[in-house]
């Protein structure tokens, strides 16, 4: 199977600086079939330098991934990010102007017919298929736990004031769990990486409509338009891969 790739990353129309940084590649025609390496990260901090600890992750993550064998696991992808997680946190304390920033990371290997993912935070990973479209991650936030112990409901939850507090964070402490996962691929696919200034202003199925459009950069920057027609408070990444059995 073959992975072709397109990517965008805008301010919003609030912010002064964008603090969300990506990274993808796609290994050349000497491979029988593609390997992919995409990894979104939304940094937190503002003044803390929350832009430096997106792109040190997103940096190192994709320079790790690289190199993965075409046999790499989530464990695998695991490693790596838990790498990055050390990477942030002592720049951070060599900086005292950047203690306490952190990111997001939502990671993912596509090589063959599999995908295997790590993931910290409240960035997502999404699958579409066949007019479907799944969620991978589970957002590490205040208010996805509230919603899970059924103290707000998915509606509130999208308005809530609390809503941009993370609970998981890469770089702010010298370790961090990831969770992880792995998903065989179809032809067809679709995978969606996205920051939350996407997906907490674009519903589910709006991101499905887009998403399977034949033109994966036209439909990156339908996206980006609906967040900010939405208001665009935040920075807003997409990343798409579509994976098919022949070029």
């Amino acid at each position: 199977m073959n992975v072709h790739v397109h990517a965008r990353t805008d301010i919003g129309l609030r912010r002064s600086q964008n603090e969300d940084h990506h990274a993808w590649w796609v290994s050349g025609a000497a491979r029988p079939d593609s390997l992919a390496v995409l990894v979104v990260a939304d940094g937190m901090g503002g003044a803390r330098a929350g832009e430096v600890a997106s792109q040190i992750a997103a940096d190192a993550v994709l320079a790790a991934g690289r190199n993965l064998e075409a046999t790499a696991t989530p464990e695998d992808l695991r490693d790596i990010v838990e790498s990055a997680n050390h990477v942030v946190h002592q720049e951070s304390l060599a900086n005292p102007e950047r203690h306490g920033m952190g990111t997001t990371c939502t990671a993912m290997i596509v090589r063959g017919g599999e995908a295997v993912f790590a993931h910290v935070g409240d960035s997502r990973a999404y699958l579409i298929r066949q007019g479907t479209i799944r969620q991978l991650t589970h957002d590490h936030s205040l208010v996805a736990q509230l919603v899970e112990f059924q103290h707000l409901t998915p509606e509130q939850a999208k308005v809530d004031p609390r809503r941009n507090v993370v609970t998981r964070s890469l770089g702010v402490g010298p370790s961090v769990e990831v969770d992880t996962g792995a998903i065989a691929l179809e032809d067809g696919d679709t995978l969606l990486l996205s920051s939350d200034g996407l997906h907490g202003l674009v519903e589910d199925d709006e991101l499905l409509q887009h998403a399977s459009d034949s033109d994966l950069d036209r439909a990156c920057g339908a996206l980006i338009d609906l967040a900010k027609a939405r208001g665009g408070h935040d920075n807003i990444t997409v990343i798409l891969a579509r994976i098919t059995e022949h070029d």
